[in-house]
């Protein structure tokens, strides 16, 4: 009942803050160009490789050290990497030493660092 709450609370969150910034439901991040990637495509590819790895705690750490207030694509990559991580089931965020709270953390933090209320 718990898992379930969270999920939803999960959901919510980053579905409002995408269309709080974006203007639309939550969509994935795309790559500009695989022969002229930018900063965010790095992040990103890094980010999802590290979460193939399951590797979650260091994708997270990455993450919010490389968040740029100024750039909404680090926005959208946060949210997908939250969603991604939300759609992993307990048994691969237990072995990854990883929650659902902490999830539901990361997304509320990612809300205040982009200044985004509710």
């Amino acid at each position: 009942m718990h898992k379930d709450f969270l999920m939803r609370q999960i959901e919510f969150i980053t579905t409002a803050v995408a269309e709080l910034f974006f203007r639309k439901h939550p969509s994935r991040y795309e790559t500009h160009s695989e022969v002229r990637q930018t900063d965010s495509d790095l992040l990103y590819v890094l980010l999802c490789k590290m979460l193939d790895e399951k590797n979650i705690n260091g994708a997270e750490d990455i993450l919010f050290d490389m968040l740029d207030v100024d750039n909404t694509e680090h926005l959208s990559i946060a949210i997908e990497f939250y969603n991604k991580v939300s759609c992993m089931t307990d048994e691969e965020l237990q072995s990854a030493d990883f929650s659902r709270e902490e999830i539901e953390y990361g997304l509320s933090e990612i809300k205040a660092f982009y200044g985004v209320s509710g």
